[in-house]
């Protein structure tokens, strides 16, 4: 339920910040080391332009080494200025084309900055503690039981393992002799689980014993038939807000940007010809 309804709010993130770009953009300091990784024809290529590139690309460049990066984002920016000097020979910094461009993407830089200024650098500790304590906070406590199961191919089988069970027979140990489930190695050991993650007869099965209690008729599922144990029952624990901080902080990024987005268009004069 936790991830579905942050999907929904990533969704609604990128929707609004379409013209934003990646977030390692969005976030980008201006860079000021001045000094020089490469000269082409005269013109300084500074680590300040390098460490510029390398917060653009962000994750494209993190499972290289640093080597391979270094290398990569030097070729990158040596060839940027080298096609970049030979267009403006050729008069294209003068095309209508061009000055589009240029225009777009000086567009689209402000409202970069304009998000980080006004939007993720205003998002605090008590903006992300609030939405948690809403969102997270506010859902419903769920139950999870821990169990083992011994699966078999048979009912027969089964009821011969729960004659075992009924005359003091280990669990655990049945299960790694007899079970031919994946579990049986960890004597049927499934840990915790809740409602809706197992097929629905051994759900109900196993949620309708008592802590401590095994199934006193096999189960039947597509697998075969289960004999299951419940060692326990617990409120399941809620996400922590470190777990769930990224999420958050998306979708009060995307809450904070549409109300700048919707309060701007309430000043502006904005006319839309059908």
């Amino acid at each position: 339920m936790v991830r579905a309804y942050f999907q929904r709010s990533a969704m609604a993130v990128a929707a609004s910040l379409f013209l934003i770009g990646s977030v390692p953009g969005v976030l980008a300091q201006d860079a000021g080391d001045d000094s020089v990784v490469a000269t082409v024809n005269g013109k300084e290529i500074t680590a300040g332009e390098f460490d510029f590139i390398a917060d653009q690309l962000g994750q494209q460049t993190q499972q290289m080494t640093p080597e391979q990066r270094k290398e990569t984002l030097t070729t990158m920016l040596v060839n940027m200025e080298l096609v970049s000097q030979a267009a403006t020979k050729q008069g294209l910094d003068q095309s209508e084309s061009f000055k589009k461009q240029v225009e777009f993407l000086k567009k689209r830089a402000l409202q970069t900055e304009f998000f980080r200024k006004n939007v993720d650098e205003a998002i605090t500790d008590a903006d992300l503690q609030a939405v948690y304590d809403e969102q997270i906070g506010a859902l419903p406590v769920r139950q999870q039981v821990k169990a083992r199961h011994i699966l078999v191919k048979t009912e027969d089988e089964a009821k011969d393992i729960i004659k075992e069970l009924d005359g003091g027979a280990d669990f655990a140990e049945l299960a790694k002799e007899k079970s031919t489930g994946p579990s049986g190695a960890q004597g049927g050991d499934l840990g915790y689980f809740g409602q809706g993650q197992m097929v629905p007869a051994f759900e109900a099965a196993a949620f309708a014993l008592d802590k401590g209690k095994y199934t006193e008729e096999p189960v039947k599922s597509d697998f075969g038939w289960h004999v299951i144990l419940v060692e326990d029952k617990r409120d399941a624990p809620k996400p922590t807000l470190e777990s769930v901080k990224d999420n958050l902080r998306a979708f009060v990024a995307q809450q904070k940007f549409q109300s700048l987005l919707d309060d701007l268009r309430k000043e502006a004069d904005v006319k839309i010809p059908e």
